[in-house]
């Protein structure tokens, strides 16, 4: 029975096969078992799948239009629809995909648990950045757990312990990840659109987004364009023309570096400066080599 291999429509995700002759090359592959879609793909897959069966595309399964279709070709060509509403137990959301990519990208994926546990320790030696990485490893929702017990007589208001609520800088040692943010902004920026928290990371619920996927994408555009994300105010205030036009010419001179030049030092830049920097007072600037 060969590898079932795993097809997704995503807007969350960057597409990693964009042609059909990537399509085919990627049905043989005997090493990677997900891969992310374009649309010329997935026209191509539907137009397939209207012959039945269809022995081209055995042992494939397909997650289309982010999560809300399925279809699945077992070993002899046979298809199966699945029905509205219904969630095969092999689908992946987005974050989960973007965790296994971490935690590949990260030199954890071959330890055994006793291993990663103490790797993972290692890693982040600071609690609080533990506390982070762990919450969107493992979907801990630590942000959505309160202090308040039945014994407590009243809620406890302010910031009591006087400690600063503003954001730290925040890396997650992905290209890939990079990738998708940088491709989110580009887009916005050169369709003259405020590249919001919620455009840059894809998501209109920022609630649902983990604390580091935040942290890690502001800290990203602070380095990148001098300031954070424009918020609610600064929308609002209008003239997005004037706010785009000089990140374009800072996305000019990335592309001319290399992207992933660029990410380099920006990355080692983040995790030189120290966890405790805010992200307000992070600075960053890459020259060409």
């Amino acid at each position: 029975m060969g590898m079932k291999i795993t097809f997704y429509e995503s807007t969350d995700l960057e597409a990693s096969v964009n042609s059909i002759d990537e399509f085919v090359s990627s049905i043989s592959s005997n090493s990677v078992s997900i891969h992310v879609v374009n649309g010329e793909v997935v026209r191509f897959v539907k137009d397939l799948l209207k012959m039945k069966p269809i022995i081209q595309l055995k042992n494939c399964r397909f997650s289309f239009n982010n999560g809300t279709s399925f279809v699945e070709v077992d070993g002899k060509g046979n298809v199966k629809d699945y029905e509205s509403g219904e969630i095969p137990e092999w689908y992946e959301s987005p974050i989960e995909i973007v965790r296994a990519q971490w935690i590949m990208n990260n030199g954890f994926s071959n330890l055994t648990i006793s291993e990663y546990l103490s790797a993972f320790i290692k890693r982040f030696p600071d609690l609080n950045s533990r506390r982070e990485y762990a919450d969107m490893l493992f979907d801990l929702q630590l942000n959505k757990i309160g202090i308040l017990t039945k014994f407590s007589l009243r809620k406890i208001r302010g910031n009591t312990a006087r400690k600063t609520t503003k954001s730290k800088v925040t890396e997650l040692h992905s290209f890939e990840i990079f990738c998708q943010f940088y491709e989110r902004l580009k887009t916005a920026v050169y369709e003259d659109k405020f590249p919001t928290m919620k455009i840059l990371l894809g998501h209109d619920n920022l609630n649902e987004v983990p604390s580091p996927m935040k942290g890690a994408v502001r800290t990203w555009f602070k380095g990148i364009t001098g300031q954070l994300p424009p918020n609610a105010k600064r929308v609002d205030a209008g003239n997005v023309v004037l706010f785009c036009a000089p990140i374009r010419e800072k996305l000019f001179y990335i592309e001319e570096i290399g992207l992933e030049t660029y990410y380099g030092n920006l990355s080692k830049a983040i995790s030189e400066t120290g966890k405790d920097t805010r992200i307000s007072d992070f600075n960053f600037s890459s020259t060409k080599k």
